[in-house]
C-alpha cells in the first residue's frame, strides 16, 4: 500500500515523497519537490492525477503510476502568488447535469473556487468562483455528492466570518442555498457523515457543531 506524505514546515525544501506503508520505504521516482511548502493533496477518482496546494498559491499536477509509485510533475497553475492554497477536494461530477471532472480550491482569494479539469495531465480551468471571506486561515470545503444528485449540484465551505455557506454551482444567480450561524470563529473545516444527514463544522477556537439535515 503506497501513502503520499510532504514535509514539516521547518525543512529546508519542499517536496512529495510516495511511500510503501507496508515496508516503511520510500519508492523509488515517488518524490517530486516543489516551490513551497505542501499544505493540501487531492487524487482524481480512478487515482491516476495527484494536486498539490502549496503556500505560494500554486497548484501542480503530478501524473502517478499506481503499479509503481512514481510521481511525474504535469503542470502548474499561479492561483495567487503569495496565498495559500489550504484545501483541494477531486470530484468526477458533480450532478447528474455537471459531468466535468472539478477541483474545489480555498485559496485565501476571500473566494471559493471551483475548476474544470480540461485534460489527462490535470490542467485546471476556472468555472465560477462564489464569495467568502477568506483571507489567512487554512479553510476547507467540500462536495457533497449525495445532495446533488438529488437537488442541483452543491458544495459546502468554512469561512473567515464564523458561517458555513452551502453553494449551487450550477446556478448563475443566487448561489448561496443555506448559510449556517452559530459559530464564534473562523470556521475551518466542514464534513458530511456518509449519507449526508449529518454535517460536522468546527471553527478556530476549538468549537465543532453537528448539524442536523432536514428531510423535505
Amino acid at each position: 500500500m503506497l501513502h503520499i506524505s510532504y514535509p514539516e514546515s521547518h525543512l529546508p525544501k519542499h517536496h512529495l515523497q510516495v511511500v510503501n506503508i507496508s515496508t516503511g520505504k520510500k519508492v523509488k521516482g515517488g518524490s517530486s519537490k516543489l516551490t513551497g511548502r505542501v499544505l493540501s493533496l487531492s487524487f482524481d477518482a480512478p487515482g491516476r492525477i495527484l494536486w498539490a496546494g502549496d503556500d505560494r498559491g500554486s497548484i501542480f499536477s503530478f501524473l502517478f503510476d499506481m503499479a509503481t509509485g512514481k510521481l511525474t510533475k504535469a503542470k502548474r497553475l499561479v492561483v495567487n502568488e503569495g496565498s495559500s492554497i489550504s484545501s483541494i477536494s477531486a470530484r468526477s461530477w458533480i450532478s447528474r447535469e455537471a459531468r466535468d471532472p472539478s477541483l474545489l480550491v480555498n485559496a485565501c482569494v476571500n473566494k471559493l473556487l471551483l475548476y474544470r479539469v480540461v485534460d489527462n495531465e490535470g490542467t485546471l480551468q476556472l468555472k465560477r468562483s462564489f464569495p467568502i471571506q477568506h483571507g489567512s486561515q487554512p479553510l476547507h470545503s467540500i462536495f457533497c455528492p449525495l445532495m446533488s444528485f438529488r437537488q442541483g449540484a452543491c458544495v459546502v465551505t468554512g469561512s473567515e466570518d464564523a458561517c458555513v455557506y452551502f453553494f449551487d454551482v450550477e446556478r448563475n444567480t443566487k448561489a448561496i442555498v443555506n448559510k449556517l450561524q452559530g459559530h464564534s470563529g473562523p470556521v475551518l473545516d466542514v464534513s458530511f457523515n456518509c449519507d449526508e444527514s449529518l454535517l460536522a463544522s468546527s471553527d478556530a477556537t476549538g468549537m465543532v457543531i453537528i448539524w442536523r439535515r432536514e428531510q423535505k
